[in-house]
């Protein structure tokens, strides 16, 4: 068996112009690869997400839900506040979560497990 060299998570999306400017502008993840109007990918630490255009039938939304890992988490929270992210916060025993959406509505988060 060979050696995997990264994951990739697949995210069903809407309008391609509007979700890179999201996942690279607004959180500031680059942009790896891109592939025509297709398929292109932005770097999430170890994880690579591609954004795939979604089908007439598809449910965008409520299929996924993506966590970032951050390390200083009220710095981050207030960064993407500024930049029009609104964020639900809460705590939950060692982890505070910060759950917010992507412009199709997927569920995405941010993590910081406290120590």
């Amino acid at each position: 068996m060979k050696t995997l060299k990264a994951t990739r998570i697949n995210i069903m999306i809407s309008q391609m112009d509007q979700s890179i400017q999201f996942y690279t502008k607004v959180l500031g993840l680059p942009l790896l690869n891109h592939w025509g109007d297709h398929y292109p990918e932005v770097q999430a630490v170890n994880v690579i997400l591609g954004l795939h255009p979604t089908k007439e039938n598809t449910q965008i939304g409520d299929n996924l839900s993506i966590g970032l890992g951050v390390t200083n988490f009220d710095e981050t929270v207030a960064d993407l506040t500024a930049k029009g992210i609104i964020f639900n916060v809460e705590k939950d025993g060692y982890i505070r979560l910060a759950h917010f959406k992507d412009p199709d509505q997927n569920a995405l988060y941010l993590a910081e497990i406290q120590e």
